[in-house]
């Protein structure tokens, strides 16, 4: 039997922008883009549109929000408990994969899970009073307390037992900070919830597709479960024939899908600024094929919020943010190193277009995690 092939950590890191459309940029519609990613993570109502801003061609904003108005894409917690928006397809089927057994919610979360009796009264509560669009307040002031639960940790465990998906509203980047939250099945419509393999299995399929190649582990660090969990994933795709694998410099052993694209180390990685929380940044146990351990721990902080960064030759270089100068937004540029000139050029021409980007729609973006700006020099 032949060995795997051993891929670098730069033809890897290659692999991963190539797959999120920022090695060149994407002609895709959103909702083809957005499974294309994986989902994007979106507990920062502006992350996912500077994410598509940053892949897409030519995106508008309201593209975004038709899409989401229309159902096509969803909002609502999914990998790693975080809030994220997926297709509408896709939707069922990742919730299902992530959220799903409470064996992981008590190891994860440190707290008694419910019995099975609980449980059942609070998906039935969910399916009922959630069948139209509630308040978080609203959800609190009915559900109550019970068997010593608060009622605030009644709707805890509503929110990881039921699937509930944010509503949008007229907020700028559609949806504001105080969620209206719903009943899937009523907001969706009638649908299929997929068997446990099946769906480990999609949710495998978009990681690879997005990620890829990648260990187990890498897989469950997405995903936020075990690598037992999400291991029958990866055998359902070997058993149909599509499971590829190499091995990284350190011989780990390489998940991928048949026919992923796989471009050589050397093709030209141009510059980007991307997002808080981007999917690039935070979809390997092993991020080093992205961000050097060094430059870790200037994006990502303390309590786990992943800075706005930039990139310079497929890694991150550095952060970027935005300043209000009078009535216009500028993007001042951080970067970790001094920068070759033509990539300043670039980034320069990038944080203009970015800043006209956010400016109508949030000109201070992210102004609250400044907070964690350190003095680097």
């Amino acid at each position: 039997m032949a060995a795997s092939p051993v891929l670098s950590r730069r033809r890897l890191g290659r692999a991963t922008l190539a797959r999120q459309s920022l090695l060149d940029a994407s002609n895709a519609d959103v909702v083809a883009a957005l499974e294309a990613t994986g989902g994007l993570q979106a507990q920062e109502p502006a992350s996912p549109y500077i994410a598509l801003w940053a892949r897409l061609a030519a995106f508008e904003p309201g593209t975004l929000d038709r899409a989401l108005a229309e159902r096509r894409l969803v909002k609502g917690t999914l990998m790693r408990r975080t809030v994220h928006i997926v297709s509408a397809a896709d939707y069922r089927a990742l919730w299902s994969a992530t959220q799903g057994p409470l064996e992981r919610a008590r190891r994860t979360d440190r707290r008694d899970v419910p019995d099975p009796s609980e449980v059942r009264d609070l998906r039935r509560f969910g399916a009922d009073f959630a069948s139209q669009p509630r308040s978080l307040p609203e959800l609190r002031d009915a559900i109550g307390e019970r068997d010593g639960r608060s009622a605030d940790e009644r709707v805890w465990w509503l929110r990881r037992v039921h699937p509930l998906v944010h509503v949008p509203d007229d907020a700028p980047w559609s949806f504001g900070r105080r969620p209206l939250l719903v009943d899937a099945d009523a907001w969706l419509g009638p649908g299929e919830w997929p068997d446990p393999i099946g769906a480990m299995e999609l949710l495998v399929r978009r990681y690879l597709a997005a990620f890829g190649p990648a260990t187990i582990a890498d897989i469950a660090r997405w995903a936020g479960m075990t690598v037992a969990a999400v291991r029958p994933g990866v055998e359902a795709i070997d058993d149909a024939g599509d499971l590829r694998t190499y091995r990284d410099d350190a011989g780990r052993v390489l998940a991928d899908l048949a026919g992923a694209a796989l471009p050589d180390e050397d093709v030209p990685a141009p510059p980007r600024l991307l997002p808080m929380w981007d999917s690039a940044v935070l979809a390997h146990d092993d991020r080093t094929r992205i961000i050097s351990d060094e430059d870790r721990a200037r994006i990502i902080a303390r309590n786990g919020d992943t800075l706005a960064s930039l990139f310079v030759d497929g890694v991150v270089a550095g952060r970027w943010w935005a300043v209000v100068d009078g009535a216009r937004t500028r993007i001042e540029l951080e970067p970790f190193r001094r920068l070759a000139t033509p990539d300043r050029i670039v980034l320069e021409e990038l944080a203009d277009r970015l800043a006209r980007f956010v400016e109508p729609l949030e000109p201070s973006v992210y102004a609250r995690y400044r907070r964690w700006r350190k003095d680097d020099a």
